[in-house]
């Protein structure tokens, strides 16, 4: 009864089906030859199916049928059939000569070609046998993906649990903080909507145009924050962008730049102008600033270069993106991609 419920793999399913067969023909050949004879002819004849079922299930068919080299093909597999035809004519006559004739017999090629005509049968059922192999791989296969799926949405279940506490006890905390400091409630509602960009927004393909510059606001309103003189910020938008669409992140680095090469802490005349225009085939977004220093590379970090491959994957050479001083005090970065 535990044999029957057991689970068998692929593998001890085929052992199985050959000690069946061994069994089959050695009770076969019992009614004319005695135990030991029986017994080493059906090695024999067994062994002869398993090296026809074998060496063209697993050798030669995803070695050369599959790969299109159909006349080797048919060429080994001859060799194969007319092979294992003179190897199992010839055993049994070595057998039967060693341990059973009386006087030596003639070798019996006139059995070579019914034993072949025996093997071409096996070979069809070694075709069966490859196909009965490819659907066990393709089920390992299925049940593969099916586990590595499963651990995927586990894993994004837990991913999903840490954002979602967080957010809650910012609420929290933003709770109190509106109480005793208006400022730092502020700031805790913007870092809560840029984290929340960063978990609803980023993973996706594309987003609207609206997300990503209320993502931008928060970004500049809470580097603001930490600047000792005011900064001037404007932002214009000409044509149509209500429904305009765009892969997440790729205005922000034009931002980030600023903030990290435009920026001069210690002066206060600092400002940013971001000029967004819907030009019906291209969306151009030009950024704004005052040099830092006179002879400032702002291009000098990976943000804008890490945007120019991203665009080149995204758009190949439909878009484009220009950042450079237009004199010695303010730097331009113009950015047009394809709607």
């Amino acid at each position: 009864m535990q044999l029957i419920r057991r689970k068998w793999s692929f593998a001890q399913i085929q052992w199985l089906i050959w000690l069946l067969l061994f069994g089959i023909n050695v009770l076969t050949l019992l009614h004319f030859d005695t135990l030991l004879q029986s017994m080493g002819y059906s090695v024999i004849m067994i062994s002869s199916y398993m090296a026809i079922v074998y060496g063209n299930a697993a050798w030669l068919i995803p070695r050369f049928y599959m790969r299109q080299q159909k006349v080797i093909y048919v060429l080994l597999v001859l060799i194969l059939l007319i092979t294992v035809a003179i190897y199992r004519s010839g055993t049994s006559w070595w057998f039967y000569n060693t341990y059973f004739a009386a006087k030596p017999q003639d070798f019996p090629w006139t059995s070579v070609f019914s034993t072949l005509v025996s093997g071409v049968l096996i070979y069809f059922t070694s075709v069966l046998f490859y196909i009965a192999l490819r659907y066990f791989q393709l089920q390992k296969q299925q049940q593969v993906l099916e586990k590595k799926q499963a651990e995927s949405e586990l894993n994004l279940l837990k991913a999903q649990v840490q954002p979602h506490f967080l957010f809650n006890s910012l609420n929290n905390i933003y709770f109190y903080a509106q109480r005793e400091s208006p400022v730092t409630a502020a700031m805790l509602e913007k870092l809560s909507q840029i984290m929340r960009y960063f978990v609803d927004e980023a993973p996706k393909d594309l987003i609207s145009l609206q997300s990503e510059l209320l993502f931008i606001h928060n970004y500049i309103e809470l580097e603001k924050t930490r600047m000792r003189y005011p900064l001037a910020v404007s932002v214009h938008e000409r044509g149509n962008i209500s429904h305009v669409q765009l892969p997440p992140m790729l205005i922000i680095p034009l931002v980030e730049n600023v903030f990290k090469h435009g920026i001069d802490k210690r002066k206060e005349d600092n400002f940013i102008v971001i000029d967004i225009e819907n030009k019906g085939q291209q969306l151009v977004v030009t950024v704004k600033n005052r040099i830092a220093e006179v002879g400032t590379k702002e291009e000098s970090g990976k943000g804008l270069i890490n945007l120019r491959s991203r665009m080149q994957l995204l758009y190949n050479d439909k878009s484009s993106l220009k950042a450079e001083p237009d004199d010695a005090f303010t730097y331009t970065a113009i950015l047009s991609i394809p709607l």
